[in-house]
C-alpha cells in the first residue's frame, strides 16, 4: 500500500518540487540539474549495477554461500539509478542514500533486524510458520486428509 501511494503521488510531488525549487534556481539550472541527472544515473546503471553482479557471483563462487548483502547493494544501486534518471528533484534525493555505501549497509542491517526478529515470533511457536499461517491467519480452519496412494507407473509395468 505504501508503495503504490508514492507511485501515485510521487508526480505531483516532483511537479510540486520543480515549481519550488525551479523558482529558486531558474530554469536553466533546473534543465542542466535533469540532464545531468539522467546522464549520470545511466552510467551508474551500466557500471556499478554489473560490477556489483559480478561481486556477488564471485563471492557465491568462493564461498558457497548466498551473497545477501550484495544482491541488496545491487538491488539499491539498480532503483537509485533508476531513481536518478526519472526527472525531478524528489526522486534524486529518494535516490542518493541508496547509492551511498554505508548508508545501503545500514538499511540492510536494520531490514535484516526486521527480518529476524520476525523469525524469532514466529519460531517462539513450537510449529513456527506453518503454525501461524493455518492456525492464526485462517482461524484455525485446517483440514487433514487421509488416504492410500497406488503408484501407477509400476501397474503399467507389470501390464
Amino acid at each position: 500500500m505504501p508503495l503504490l501511494l508514492l507511485v501515485i503521488f510521487l508526480p505531483l510531488l516532483e511537479i510540486a518540487g520543480f515549481i519550488i525549487i525551479g523558482g529558486k534556481i531558474g530554469v536553466g539550472w533546473s534543465l542542466l540539474w535533469i540532464i545531468t541527472d539522467v546522464i549520470v544515473g545511466m552510467m551508474i546503471l551500466s557500471t556499478m549495477g554489473g560490477n556489483i553482479l559480478r561481486s556477488a557471483q564471485k563471492s557465491i563462487d568462493k564461498k558457497d554461500d548466498y551473497p545477501f548483502e550484495e544482491l541488496f547493494d545491487g538491488f539499491c544501486i539498480l532503483t537509485g539509478a533508476v531513481l536518478l534518471i526519472f526527472p525531478g528533484f524528489i526522486s534524486d534525493f529518494l535516490a542518493l542514500p541508496l547509492l551511498i555505501p554505508p548508508v545501503r549497509h545500514w538499511i540492510f542491517l536494520y531490514l535484516k533486524y526486521k527480518h529476524n526478529s520476525v523469525l524469532n515470533e514466529l519460531s517462539k511457536k513450537s510449529q513456527g510458520f506453518t503454525y501461524w499461517y493455518y492456525e492464526e491467519r485462517t482461524g484455525g480452519t485446517t483440514k487433514t486428509i487421509e488416504g492410500e496412494f497406488i503408484n501407477t507407473d509400476e501397474n503399467k509395468k507389470l501390464h
